[in-house]
């Protein structure tokens, strides 16, 4: 039987063709995360030959028709990198992720807080949305997602794009680092050096609204 592990040593091997099919077949039958995970890196990565593409994107049209919400993450993920057809489609992109987010997908916050809070579709119709794309990538953090919250604490430390806000950048870069998101540890760490404020508000409130996410996990697991 077909497993990650084999899949995972065929692909360090450089036997993409092999890995591929394992990986597929895990994800086909067994809807394995893991799999389709590995299946859309090797896509990024430019791995896949274009009937693999091709085959990987029929089946998460399919699975997205059955209300699949991971496959609706990931058909918007390949749109927004422009994986097959050679450039983003950020309409497109929009669209799966908006169905991903009905779907309880909450890292799809991430992606389309970006996308509204960057303005990278706006040349497509897409139109910039500040505001819009930062109560998506908050609303993303408060469910669960690493990434949301890690995104949204950059904004805020960078200040960049929407004005600079330390405390916010703090709270959200906490609680990505509370869920273990590596980036956001080195970026706090430079932060007590350089900003010369007392955190311990944002520090409590963060811890809190990460034991409140752990509780709705471990509740979901044993219904």
């Amino acid at each position: 039987m077909a497993n990650i592990e084999l899949g995972e040593l065929n692909l360090r091997q450089g036997k993409n063709d092999v890995a591929f099919d394992i990986f597929f077949e895990l994800a086909q039958f067994e809807l394995s995360a893991d799999a389709q995970f590995a299946l859309m890196k090797m896509c990024s990565d430019g791995l896949l030959k274009t009937d693999q593409a091709e085959s990987l994107m029929t089946w998460l049209n399919r699975e997205s028709g059955r209300g699949n919400g991971y496959a609706d993450y990931n058909v918007g993920l390949i749109h927004e990198q422009g994986v097959i057809g050679g450039k983003p489609d950020y309409k497109k992109a929009v669209e799966f992720y908006t169905k991903a987010i009905k779907e309880e997908v909450h890292d799809a916050f991430c992606n389309l807080g970006n996308i509204y809070i960057t303005g990278v579709g706006a040349a497509q119709g897409v139109l910039r949305d500040i505001d819009k794309g930062a109560e998506l990538l908050a609303k993303g953090a408060e469910l669960g997602s690493r990434q949301a919250a890690y995104t949204l604490g950059s904004h805020y430390g960078k200040g960049e794009i929407i004005q600079a806000d330390y405390r916010k950048a703090f709270f959200y870069l906490t609680l990505a680092s509370l869920a273990l998101h590596d980036q956001a540890k080195r970026i706090l760490l430079i932060m007590q050096h350089s900003v010369k404020e007392d955190f311990s508000e944002e520090l409590e409130r963060a811890q809190h609204l990460h034991a409140k996410i752990q509780n709705m996990r471990q509740l979901y697991k044993l219904l």
